[in-house]
């Protein structure tokens, strides 16, 4: 009598998996999966606002080493690595020339003094769905 109810319980499970697999087949997926929506990537504008009025965050968001030189030829480290305040929107075009190249996922300014051989370049790029400051030079050309 035992063996009669395992035979019967080992085909009710294999009935089971045999019907919830061959549903999922029809409908084009497993039953039960379900598709994960991530978070919406975080828009430059507000990124790039805390990053400059915030320094915690703005250490947060770079990735150490930095890619790119200081004036002196010396990589950035956190250890010497000089908050950005100022937005490039923020720079006085009288005295320096500006360029910014916006896509998608990359937004990188230029800014330098015209007739000199200074100039600063930083960029910026979405990695998921967070921004990070990822290269940074400044010095002569």
């Amino acid at each position: 009598m035992k063996n009669h109810y395992r035979q019967v319980l080992a085909f009710l499970v294999f009935f089971n998996v045999i019907f919830t697999f061959s549903d999922g087949l029809a409908q084009g997926k497993p039953k039960g999966m379900v598709k994960i929506q991530g978070t919406p990537p975080e828009e430059f504008p507000v990124f790039y606002e805390r990053f400059h009025s915030d320094s915690a965050f703005q250490m947060s968001r770079i990735i150490f080493p930095l890619q790119g030189l200081r004036a002196e030829g010396i990589t950035w480290t956190a250890d010497n690595w000089e908050l950005m305040r100022t937005r490039i929107y923020q720079v006085d075009t009288t005295q320096f020339k500006t360029k910014i190249k916006k896509k998608k996922k990359y937004f990188e300014q230029t800014l330098w003094i015209e007739g000199t051989k200074f100039s600063s370049k930083r960029r910026f790029e979405l990695r998921g769905n967070r921004w990070f400051l990822v290269y940074a030079f400044e010095g002569s050309l």
